[in-house]
């Protein structure tokens, strides 16, 4: 591809006139280059110029719209890279030459367009799109007037019960959050905001979670605080304690001001909830464990470690360090035994034996898993203390997958597998045993004699 300098070297060597000729041509075919070259020469545009970049945005999406609505993965591709181009240069060269009501306007209709659509989204093609519509409302609202800042107040908060399946909801609050701050603005977002949880609250079904009535009580949560109008949080709070963004919010506040029993409170009762998301669980927990440490409440500190490692963070040995930390040689190896026989089935139990240096029940977990990647993710803590049994445990895994093995793809798996017995002293003898019963037992398998072969 040609670079821009030498571009530039192209055209500073072409005279005038064929440069000028050559110009003329080039626009005659592409009228989108016209429109460029005139918000560029800062001719003035006419109503026949807007009517064609309303005519352009349709030229790329129309294309792609099959029937019912429905625009699928590869045309939604093409459509995001056109709308993101028209976008990117023409609308947004609208807003540098200050034609704010037509570039909102263009927007208006792509964002509508959008929400009636049915893409298939696999690529986020609607968020790449909807990102660049708020990036060029967030360009009009810096550089427009405060005529053009109202229309669009008006026109975005209209759209709230309407925001379809293109539009993120959190995209669209965030926008909201961070713009439109006249206090008739602010007041009006905040009225609009209670209103809207009203009608959640009788729409939300008793079995369902509360999704978007949380998104609105966060908003606000937030916009009740860039007015720092207490008297409305803290009623607001106690009205709306049943809805978890609420009640972490208000946990926090409590923690900003130190009221560290008001905020231990909360997490209990919080905790005690049956029906939320689980990981509030193990956020409340850290929290609780966090404020017993500052108010050097060491048994109940004790007790919320206990419940992180046991409990509510499996996936992970840091809550695990922590207590032992607690503990003195001695003491801790009563206590890790009880934490071994209290942890639930789906622990990884040989991460734990690997944290305490325990090879000899890092192997017997091995011996008794019935996963094979088990060995290739505990080998090095095993390989060179147990040899021999880490080779019965291959031997083992190899056989049983062998036997239900059927197809080309799976006794290349194998294969690949048993020759991590290679390296092992002895393991090339049994390997070649294993090759010699499985060649005999499965003759008349053709592609897995083939595979086989690779083994020797």
């Amino acid at each position: 591809m040609t670079n821009l300098n030498e571009i530039r070297d192209i055209v500073e060597n072409t005279d005038h006139e064929t440069l000028q000729n050559f110009v003329v041509n080039l626009l005659n075919e592409d009228e989108n280059l016209v429109m460029r070259l005139r918000l560029l020469s800062k001719n003035e545009l006419t109503e026949e110029d807007f009517d064609q970049y309303k005519k352009r945005y349709q030229e790329i999406v129309n294309p792609n719209v099959e029937t019912g609505s429905f625009v699928p993965y590869r045309k939604a591709m093409r459509m995001e890279r056109g709308l993101n181009d028209f976008l990117t240069e023409d609308v947004t060269g609208l807003v540098n030459n200050k034609y704010f009501d037509e570039a909102f306007d263009i927007t208006k209709l792509i964002f509508l367009r959008l929400n009636k659509l049915n893409i298939v989204d696999s690529g986020g093609v609607t968020d790449d799109i909807m990102r660049e519509i708020f990036r060029v409302w967030q360009a009009i609202l810096n550089q427009g007037p405060k005529t053009i800042t109202a229309t669009m107040f008006r026109w975005i908060i209209s759209r709230r019960d309407h925001l379809g399946d293109t539009t993120d909801p959190d995209q669209y609050l965030e926008f909201l959050i961070n713009n439109f701050r006249e206090p008739n603005q602010m007041e009006r977002k905040l009225q609009i905001a209670g209103q809207q949880i009203e009608e959640l609250e009788d729409d939300t079904q008793p079995w369902s979670y509360p999704v978007d009535e949380e998104r609105w009580a966060k908003f606000y949560l937030e916009l009740a605080e860039q007015m720092e109008d207490e008297d409305k949080i803290e009623r607001f709070i106690a009205e709306h304690l049943y809805l978890f963004e609420v009640r972490n919010f208000a946990i926090e506040r409590h923690i900003s001001k130190a009221e560290y029993d008001e905020a231990i409170e909360l997490l209990k009762e919080g905790r005690a909830i049956e029906f939320k998301r689980h990981e509030l669980n193990r956020k409340y927990t850290i929290q609780l464990k966090e404020l017993y440490k500052i108010k050097r409440n060491r048994e109940a500190y004790l007790k919320e470690l206990w419940l992180l490692t046991t409990k509510y963070e499996l996936q992970s040995l840091e809550p695990f360090n922590e207590l032992k930390a607690q503990y003195s040689e001695e003491e801790w190896a009563e206590v890790r035994e009880e934490i071994f026989e209290t942890l639930p089935e789906n622990a990884r139990l040989a991460d734990y034996y690997r944290n305490e240096g325990l090879e000899e029940r890092i192997l017997e977990y091995v011996q008794n898993s019935t996963y094979s990647g088990d060995v290739l993710t505990y080998e090095a803590d095993l390989k060179d203390k147990y040899p021999d049994e880490m080779l019965d445990i291959y031997e083992k895994f190899a056989r049983g997958r062998m036997k239900m093995a059927n197809e080309r793809r799976l006794y290349r798996e194998i294969v690949e597998f048993t020759r991590g017995m290679l390296d092992y002293p002895d393991g090339r003898d049994r390997v070649d045993q294993l090759i010699e019963e499985w060649t005999a037992e499965y003759q008349h398998r053709p592609a897995m004699i083939e595979e086989l072969e690779k083994l020797k």
